[in-house]
């Protein structure tokens, strides 16, 4: 299959910038404004130019690549893939080329909480996986999280929330009831 070649006239300052993405995909904008001693306006609009005219700027990271997953206090977006959890924590998921890139990745996550680093390869499955209230089973959209001792709970509404406290303070006098 052969390829087409499409010309695409790029500015001085659009090359540079490319230039720069091209040897380091996770520069900043204010990075790039700092080597080309340019406004980071400047930076901006020459991105948003590379975008409009087709430009598509991607990493080739190998699938087999290392990734760790990160638990972290604050989004992270910049780093990789960034998810919220419901525990109002969020997982970032990092890919690097070998184990030593990695290392320096997660080194610079700010607020982290807790690593998983899959060496080998992460084996993709499409299964949905929704939240569910503890209390009547039903989808939760956005969960009210109650803390009882060691156990949480995920609820759907204030009513589920209300009659699971009632059902936990029942077993717990049926508890100190029994002889």
């Amino acid at each position: 299959m052969a390829h087409e070649t499409i010309a695409v006239n790029l500015t001085e300052i659009e090359y540079r910038v490319l230039s720069i993405l091209r040897e380091n995909a996770r520069a900043s904008v204010s990075e790039i404004a700092d080597r080309l001693g340019v406004s980071r306006a400047t930076v901006s609009r020459a991105i948003r130019s590379l975008i409009n005219k087709g430009i598509r700027f991607t990493v080739d990271v190998p699938e087999n690549s290392p990734k760790a997953f990160i638990i972290t206090s604050k989004s992270q977006t910049e780093l990789g893939e960034c998810y919220r959890l419901v525990d109002g924590k969020y997982l970032v998921i990092i890919s690097a080329r070998d184990y030593n890139e990695l290392i320096r990745l997660i080194d610079g996550v700010d607020g982290r909480v807790e690593v998983f680093i899959a060496l080998g390869q992460v084996t993709k499955r499409a299964v949905p996986i929704g939240l569910v209230c503890d209390y009547c089973g039903g989808p939760i959209s956005v969960p009210i999280i109650y803390r009882r001792g060691r156990r949480t709970y995920y609820l759907c509404c204030e009513t589920c929330l209300r009659e699971l406290k009632k059902k936990l303070s029942r077993s717990n006098k049926n508890k100190a009831d029994a002889p």
